[in-house]
């Protein structure tokens, strides 16, 4: 009985400083979300989105309506040097603006190269397009059907098995499929996942949502398996 309960308890003290060291690692990373509104929205938003890591230790900061152009050159402010984890949400206003896939994906490539080449370890979350509500707010007006070919082709371009972005990176870079949960089956944004400015937010700046949650659920696992070192 003596040994049994000595197991026991080398048990307990072993699970316990498994999860204090698992502790300590949350405790030394750091996680940025960035990019164009859809990241700027999200300020506030720290512990719920990262409830396992230190608020301060997750930076969350955007630019209302710029596109990955006016982004990069940004990009090493935007993102602190001490970033283990980044998430770039880039593309939304480009495909807003008419800016070219093979635009796009340059702007998005070097982006990706210039946060590398600061910090080789880093590890980064790159958001596809979300789907647009078909009704939009702001005009008053139905959105012509050749949105959904063109955020199509992006996401396309992001995922490509050969050219694509985490075919480039495959030990740096993940995609985040935030299209997939919030296209309803004819392509159109689901109304309820797309609640925010204009049908292309999936909130209001700073009011935390169901339909927020469901929108950072794409990234938050990917984010969470690199900070444990799984990617």
């Amino acid at each position: 009985m003596r040994t049994a309960s000595w197991f026991v308890v080398a048990i307990v003290v072993c699970v316990a400083a498994a999860a204090s060291a698992g502790a300590q690692t949350f405790l030394n990373k750091h996680v940025t979300i960035t990019g164009n509104s859809i990241a700027q929205f999200q300020g506030g938003f720290q512990q719920r989105e990262f409830p396992l890591l230190p608020s301060q230790n997750v930076v969350i900061r955007g630019e209302n309506s710029y596109t990955c152009a006016l982004i990069l050159p940004l990009i090493l402010y935007l993102v602190p040097a001490n970033a283990d984890v980044v998430v770039l949400i880039d593309s939304t206003n480009d495909v807003q603006n008419g800016v070219t896939i093979a635009e796009h994906m340059l702007c998005i490539e070097q982006t990706i190269q210039s946060l590398l080449g600061r910090n080789p370890a880093l590890r980064v979350v790159v958001a596809n397009t979300p789907p647009w509500t078909h009704w939009n707010p702001c005009t008053s007006l139905y959105r012509d059907s050749s949105v959904i070919s063109q955020i199509s082709m992006y996401n396309a371009a992001y995922a490509d098995p050969v050219s694509g972005l985490q075919a480039r990176w495959p030990s740096r870079v993940r995609v985040a499929d935030v299209w997939t949960p919030n296209a309803d089956q004819d392509g159109w944004a689901v109304p309820q996942y797309m609640t925010g400015p204009c049908g292309i937010h999936p909130g209001n700046a700073g009011v935390w949502s169901s339909s927020w949650q469901h929108f950072v659920d794409a990234y938050t696992g990917l984010v969470m398996a690199a900070v444990q070192g799984t990617w």
